[in-house]
């Protein structure tokens, strides 16, 4: 399953390569000299590709596919913060958030159903046959397809963002930066670390899903942006501390499920203990485990991280 995922995301992303360049050669050499500008329209074209059905990506991953294309553009406009300039850089950042915002119900519907189908796998004598597990299963099914629904083919919401993102890689395309990748890059990832790890330290003091979620998304800005750097031992640190608070943040959601739809469990109130107590045990692990991986990866001050990553 991994090896075709991968092979259906590599379909997708060789078509994105080729509209990229057939675009360039219409248009002329904008951002050819900017190999940050062009990995930025790169993932845009992705998106684009994906939403429009082209490739080989299962209309199951499509959203969740999209959604990552997005994040790396995100993260990519983030790191040239400087070049773009402010009026530029919030109006595409505005555009690709309001985009994703507006695919997020699908993919949360989906790891929330995921999240519970593994509690159960990893607890069968006390969960698979309680009632009340099937009733909760049930009810997040119907909200996972009404979810799909939305995003569907032809959905006026998958329309929408198609239009916002042709807009901002427009946008994008017309820029010229005017300075090189490389002063770009120090700015981008010293504002990049810095805010990662104030953001740590806020999530580490208020000790809640929310305020970890919003640090993740700073550690994944570092992912994206050691990725396109090619600083990979920071990149698959980042990467391990963005999907341990990920699997934290799934089982929050599932435990606000869980409290909205507490009549699922009416007369099997012992299993609504149990999924209670398993998440909480399991969110606790992931929180610690956060905490130890992000002060190992934040553990230099920003311009000492830059100064030694980004040497020359």
């Amino acid at each position: 399953m991994a090896a075709a995922l991968a092979l259906s995301v590599g379909v997708a992303a060789a078509f994105a390569k080729a509209e990229l360049e057939r675009r360039s050669a219409r248009k002329g050499p904008a951002g050819k000299h900017s190999k940050l500008k062009r990995l930025t329209l790169e993932q845009l074209d992705l998106a684009i590709a994906l939403l429009q059905g082209q490739g080989e990506v299962s209309a199951e991953r499509t959203v969740h596919e999209t959604r990552k294309a997005l994040k790396r553009a995100r993260a990519l406009i983030r790191l040239q913060q400087s070049a773009l300039g402010r009026k530029r850089y919030r109006r595409a950042n505005a555009s690709l958030r309001q985009a994703g915002r507006r695919l997020a119900g699908a993919r949360d519907a989906e790891v929330v159903l995921d999240t519970l189908q593994e509690l159960v796998a990893g607890h069968p004598k006390r969960l698979a046959h309680s009632a009340g597990v099937a009733n909760l299963r049930a009810l997040l099914l119907a909200e996972r397809e009404r979810a799909r629904l939305l995003t569907r083919p032809g959905a006026p919401a998958r329309g929408v963002v198609l239009e916002e993102l042709r807009a901002t890689r427009a946008l994008l395309e017309r820029w010229e930066p005017a300075q090189s990748d490389r002063g770009t890059a120090r700015l981008g990832m010293h504002h990049i670390y810095r805010q990662g790890r104030l953001r740590g330290r806020r999530a580490r003091k208020a000790d809640s899903s929310p305020a970890l979620h919003a640090w993740r998304k700073r550690v994944k800005d570092l992912r994206y942006g050691a990725e396109a750097l090619e600083l990979r031992k920071v990149a698959k640190r980042a990467d391990r501390l963005g999907e341990t608070i990920g699997e934290e943040h799934d089982l929050w959601l599932l435990s606000q499920r869980l409290r909205q739809h507490r009549k699922c469990f009416k007369g099997d109130r012992a299993a609504r203990q149990q999924l209670r107590k398993l998440i909480a045990r399991r969110r606790q692990r992931l929180r610690k485990r956060a905490f130890k991986l992000g002060a190992e990866l934040y553990r230099e001050p920003p311009k000492r991280f830059v100064r030694r990553r980004l040497a020359g």
